[in-house]
């Protein structure tokens, strides 16, 4: 079985904790464990027996899960490790292969590489910049004219962090079930608004729905490795059991920080916190693109994260290669999703940590006559 190299999750493993100042990271500055249980509760981890525990997630954990979808029930719900393997398992238990999956890009690229790993026709639906990477209606319906099994999305969307619109949600729904195709929803960055309300989720708005989302972003807990997929109780069955062929369950210890967090007034609190470090430093960036010339930017709606474009002509990996190198400065080239002359920033990082990142690449610029 062939893999492509997954880009950007190569490059951050390699580089991210060699440098001074990463900025490829697109969650929300970690909580400590402090942040999130009482000092007693948190002392009564030293006394946890180091077991196995519920495979499946524990009942508190998967209830308060199901508590953020409306209509959800703890049966559910898959706890799983992150995202990554809540993707994984579901495509493992939907698509069969030479089955076609359309995937809206730019995008987190893993339903693309996984997919075609495993011998699914994987198709790329761009999404339309210029009407901020909201869903191109046309592209969309010729696409499913020649059958689909599954659509994917995200959204919140990476790297661009924006939101999409009433009529692309309808667009995506409406062709779902033209297409009889399962629609898979990534909203890891669901709860991560900068400006707006909270997103709301595609659950319950079609029987064909899988969401897949984890604690690592919006919840800024991305340590604990806990994800999961809500979805209809058939896919949860079939998902649990590839999740037996693969981690066969999460830990103990981050379930039970898991179900803290996910207990709904904790919940809002650790989501406000990131909240006010996201718009506070998606201001600052705001202002740094204000004042350049050569780079652009449309202001994400969600998620740790920013997409600036630049006009200048250097290939963005040699970009982000070169500041590494040069000013200890960790970006995300564009190119990693497919999209070139774009760098992602991630916005979610201490405000002190994004201001010298940023002076640092106006130094890298002004180094290089590209300021």
């Amino acid at each position: 079985m062939q893999f492509d190299t997954f880009l950007m999750e190569r490059n951050q493993t390699l580089y991210e904790n060699g440098v001074e100042i990463n900025l490829t990271e697109s969650g929300v500055h970690p909580c400590t464990i402090e942040e999130i249980l009482p000092s007693d509760e948190a002392q009564s981890l030293l006394r946890l027996p180091l077991g196995y525990g519920w495979t499946d997630g524990r009942p508190d954990l998967r209830s308060g899960i199901a508590r953020w979808y409306p209509g959800a029930s703890a049966s559910n719900v898959l706890v799983t490790n992150g995202s990554s393997e809540a993707t994984m398992v579901t495509l493992m238990a939907l698509v069969e292969p030479e089955d076609r999956i359309l995937f809206a890009v730019p995008n987190f690229m893993q339903v693309d590489g996984l997919g075609r790993a495993l011998g699914m026709n994987v198709r790329r639906l761009p999404l339309l910049a210029d009407q901020g990477w909201q869903i191109d209606p046309k592209g969309l319906a010729d696409a499913i004219s020649e059958g689909v099994k599954m659509i994917a999305v995200t959204n919140p969307g990476n790297p661009t962090g924006a939101v999409l619109s009433r009529k692309s949600r309808e667009v995506l729904l409406e062709a779902a079930e033209k297409a009889g195709a399962w629609l898979l929803v990534d909203e890891i960055y669901r709860g991560g608004e900068i400006d707006g309300e909270e997103t709301e989720t595609f659950y319950g708005t079609y029987d064909r729905v899988i969401i897949t989302s984890s604690l690592s972003k919006s919840f800024a807990c991305p340590g604990l490795r806990l994800g999961w997929i809500v979805a209809p109780e058939v896919v949860i069955s079939e998902a649990a059991k590839r999740q037996d062929y693969t981690t066969i369950g999460s830990g103990i210890l981050s379930q039970m920080l898991g179900a803290s967090v996910m207990e709904p007034e904790n919940r809002e609190r650790i989501l406000a916190r990131g909240r006010a470090l996201l718009r506070k430093n998606a201001d600052i960036v705001g202002q740094w693109v204000e004042t350049r010339n050569r780079w652009s930017w449309q202001r994400p709606a969600a998620g740790g994260m920013a997409f600036l474009r630049y006009d200048f002509d250097m290939p963005s990996e040699h970009l982000s290669n070169e500041l590494r190198e040069q000013e200890s400065v960790f970006v995300v080239a564009g190119s990693w999703f497919g999209i070139e002359h774009h760098i992602r920033i991630g916005i979610g990082v201490k405000a002190e940590d994004l201001v010298e990142g940023l002076a640092r690449l106006d130094r890298f610029l002004s180094r290089h006559g590209l300021s």
